[in-house]
């Protein structure tokens, strides 16, 4: 994995997935059925995206095990395909925001707040941040440990830039336990989640980055740019993030030629915009 340039974060996570299926089914990797997998897929607290990303993982570790010549078969080969249903982008409302940050949130949950929603950053990126991914002088930060090891400077919205005063300018904004490193990714999203729901907005910490995509669309920003802000790779991941208003689809369906449309009678009338 190192050799493919994975982060170590990347590199960490894929060994916990492999220790917790081999506790799961009581086998080894090279004892592994294809039938053992398909019962682990089938476990009935995964979500059908999970189940896809889980089988990906699964094909691939005894790809690479069959390859090795470890084993001469391949049980992560033929597992079922995993249906994910299709669903309309659901981001938070602003006023979803601003009563979530009236809600009596810590001033460090109010950060992580404000990097998703004003930055567009990752609960990973968010957990990141430090003194020496910020460059004071010109006012931009580092997307930190981003998707795919991607890292890039971004200016910082003046909103995020006021309540960055607030934090020293040195070592880690979010440390973690004992103050070695900083927080993990799981941290900052459980405690988004738990401020969500105690302010009553039944969303996930996620659907605060679609806010940020969402609401630069609907200010007529370019594709281009958003795509940017975001960090995507490509335009089509924009599709997952955001949201088209009524508004805007009333706008455009607005433009379409008027027809004359014949009443009861069968005389011809002229058909009326809304």
């Amino acid at each position: 994995m190192r050799a493919e340039s994975c982060t170590e974060h990347t590199i960490k996570e894929r060994g916990i997935l492999v220790r917790a299926m081999l506790r799961r089914t009581g086998r080894t990797l090279l004892t592994m059925t294809r039938h053992d997998l398909i019962a682990d897929l089938a476990r009935p607290a995964l979500s059908a995206k999970t189940r896809q990303n889980y089988k990906s993982f699964c094909h691939t570790l005894f790809t690479w095990i069959q390859d090795e010549g470890f084993r001469l078969d391949n049980p992560g080969a033929r597992l079922p395909r995993s249906r994910v249903p299709k669903s309309e982008p659901n981001p938070v409302q602003t006023l979803d925001i601003e009563r979530l940050l009236a809600s009596g949130i810590y001033a460090k949950t109010r950060m992580y707040v404000l990097l998703y929603a004003y930055q567009g950053f990752r609960a990973v990126e968010i957990a990141a941040v430090a003194g020496n991914t910020i460059d004071w002088d010109r006012q931009r930060i580092l997307s930190k440990d981003g998707k795919g090891g991607k890292e890039v400077w971004r200016p910082i919205h003046p909103i995020v830039w006021a309540e960055l005063q607030k934090y020293p300018r040195t070592g880690h904004l979010f440390p973690g336990a004992g103050g070695n490193g900083h927080v993990t990714r799981g941290t900052v999203s459980n405690v988004l989640s738990t401020a969500l729901r105690r302010a009553g907005i039944d969303h996930r910490p996620h659907q605060l980055r679609a806010w940020h995509a969402t609401e630069l669309i609907d200010a007529g920003v370019s594709t281009v740019i958003v795509q940017h802000s975001m960090r995507h790779s490509d335009l089509q991941s924009l599709n997952r993030y955001v949201r088209v208003s009524d508004g805007a689809l009333r706008g455009a369906m607005s433009t379409l030629p008027l027809v004359t449309v014949p009443d009861r009678s069968g005389r011809r009338q002229r058909s009326q915009t809304a």
